[in-house]
């Protein structure tokens, strides 16, 4: 069972808490991929890994999880690491292309926000789940979860590609 950070906390059902992770999850990954639409090259990944930083700490404090910036941004670093050498030099690939004058605003346009979504909603299910088994920040296991975010990110950027 998760942790609570308070009495009222502690009586919201485990699906009412569900509901309202995912429904923080889907507002994080939407305006992810609206960031995607931004037409300035890499601005766009690193507002993208901002608004995920602020996911996990809205997930934090729902599950009442202690929240520290720097851990939450190793995190990410960490559960995305595994792609950065492979899969997310597309996503940069995506931003770059914002450089190409017409072509590529358009190319970059089209690939970057599914890839965005893709990736910060893979993010907020990873520590919905970690959190909803009573993980916390200091131990979530990268054997379990990086291999779900690359292949969910990989998916994401065939389908966009």
């Amino acid at each position: 069972m998760a942790k609570t950070a308070t009495n009222k906390d502690a009586e919201i059902s485990d699906e009412a808490r569900l509901e309202e992770a995912a429904a923080i999850v889907s507002r994080y990954a939407a305006a992810s991929a609206a960031v995607g639409f931004v037409p300035m090259p890499l601005v766009d990944i690193t507002v993208i890994s901002a608004l995920q930083t602020k996911m996990i700490h809205s997930l934090s404090n729902l599950y009442g999880v202690s929240f520290s910036s720097q851990f939450a941004k190793a995190c990410l670093a960490s559960l995305t690491g595994s792609v950065a050498a492979d899969g997310i030099g597309r996503v940069g690939l995506s931003s770059l292309l914002k450089m190409v004058p017409v072509v590529g605003h358009v190319a970059g346009a089209l690939a970057m926000p599914g890839v965005a979504w893709a990736a910060t909603s893979t993010v907020g299910q990873i520590f919905t789940q970690h959190f909803e088994s009573g993980g916390t920040l200091l131990n979530l296991n990268l054997k379990v979860w990086r291999p779900v975010y690359q292949e969910n990110v990989e998916a994401a950027t065939k389908e966009a590609a």
